[in-house]
């Protein structure tokens, strides 16, 4: 099962995800308290060269233009468009994608799915490091292969990959503590669902 560790801020805690087993880090460009600079961004990039971790550049209804020009410059292995982005729009970017939908617009992953290299399922809040009922998610028997986020930490991931397989799962301010990301903590999460394979 995929590990994506998102919110990174440092080298370093890139580091920490690589060693622990992450899969995909990402880095948040959209306007956020985890927001990274170009710069900052160029050096938690380079750190990982001699890594497979694959780096994700996570946007929010950000001009598509920018977007491929950060992830031109950058070499970004994934975008992530985690906003009200359209097909259409996400048809123009020029790099493998990634479409977080909220778990309320399930509904519309047939339509992304064709330009979309995974689609992610967030809870109705994206960022808020809430939880949704999973059984909800499972009821709509949606049967195609995506990240979930939402609210996930080391002491529920077990559960929710029991409930609903998904192919990855997908981390920020569950493995944080008072806003910073704790290397014990994405060593835990990362254990938890590498351990059940």
């Amino acid at each position: 099962m995929l590990v994506k560790i998102c919110g990174i801020q440092t080298p370093e805690t890139a580091q920490v995800a690589a060693a622990a087993g992450a899969d995909f880090i990402g880095l948040v460009f959209a306007a956020s308290k985890r927001q990274v600079t170009i710069d900052e961004a160029r050096k938690i990039k380079n750190s990982l060269s001699h890594t497979r971790v694959k780096v994700v550049g996570v946007f929010r209804n950000q001009p598509i233009k920018e977007v491929n020009q950060i992830s031109r410059e950058l070499g970004l292995d994934y975008v992530q468009l985690h906003g009200e982005e359209s097909v259409t729009e996400c048809q123009q970017i020029n790099a493998p994608l990634i479409k977080a939908l909220s778990f309320e617009e399930i509904s519309e992953a047939k339509h992304y799915r064709q330009v979309a290299d995974y689609i992610l399922i967030d809870s109705p809040k994206p960022g808020s490091g809430e939880t949704f009922d999973w059984t909800m998610l499972k009821d709509k028997n949606e049967d195609f292969p995506y990240f979930l986020a939402g609210g996930l930490s080391a002491e529920n991931i077990a559960e929710a990959i029991q409930h609903l397989q998904p192919l990855g799962v997908d981390v920020s301010s569950g493995v944080e503590t008072d806003g910073s990301k704790d290397a014990e903590k994405i060593r835990r999460f990362t254990h938890q669902v590498k351990q059940g394979e």
